[in-house]
């Protein structure tokens, strides 16, 4: 006979299985019928559970859910940019590889249109969570810029270059939501833009 703490141990997994269920029912609901069509009554429905056991699990409804799927999609993409980065030597590379981490994430429908669209509704209900990846890549393509520009530009001005590229990547992100296939050329256009940079900021050199 299991002991209480496997029993328990049961029970928990049958609740992150819940949890998982009731996430992904409303990635796919949000995929077909977007924002203004997402409701937990076909949350429910598709989950083939109760609008009960959805409120038990997310006591505020749909902004509980929502900002709970942005996180862990922003953390999946975190984690994931981070050991590619880890992997890369080359500082210009380690940029491009976030973009293509970022824009594999976009091509699978059911991710990249909930991570790629930001109505205004939807906005302030994700105001703890929005913008944490974007900081992070930020920072990251900051430092990259700084190696490999060296003195020839300040820390502020690889902020400034490194808040431009991200603006791209998002936009390209959006664009790859939208039209997957678009994802390798705008991944070749990002590199050209990072070489562009490069170029341009160490033939200023004196």
């Amino acid at each position: 006979m299991a002991n209480r703490s496997e029993r328990l141990s049961l029970r928990e997994r049958n609740k992150l299985r819940t949890r998982q269920e009731i996430l992904d029912a409303t990635l796919e609901v949000f995929n077909e019928d977007g924002f203004a069509g997402t409701s937990i009554d076909k949350i429910a429905e598709l989950g083939g559970i109760s609008k009960g056991t959805v409120y038990v699990y997310f006591p505020d409804g749909l902004n509980d859910i929502y900002r709970e799927i942005y996180a862990d999609i922003t953390g999946r993409l975190l984690k994931t940019t981070e050991e590619v980065r880890a992997k890369i030597s080359d500082p210009k590379r380690r940029i491009v590889a976030m973009a293509e981490a970022l824009l594999k994430l976009s091509e699978v429908p059911t991710y990249g249109r909930f991570y790629s669209v930001l109505s205004p509704e939807l906005r302030p209900v994700l105001t703890p969570v929005v913008g944490l990846a974007s900081k992070q890549f930020v920072i990251s393509i900051a430092a990259d810029l700084k190696e490999t520009l060296g003195e020839s530009v300040s820390e502020s001005q690889c902020t400034a270059l490194a808040e431009l590229i991200v603006g791209s990547m998002r936009e390209a992100a959006r664009i790859v939501s939208e039209v997957p296939s678009k994802k390798d050329s705008l991944i070749a256009a990002l590199r050209r833009i990072v070489s562009s940079i490069a170029a341009e900021y160490v033939s200023e050199e004196p």
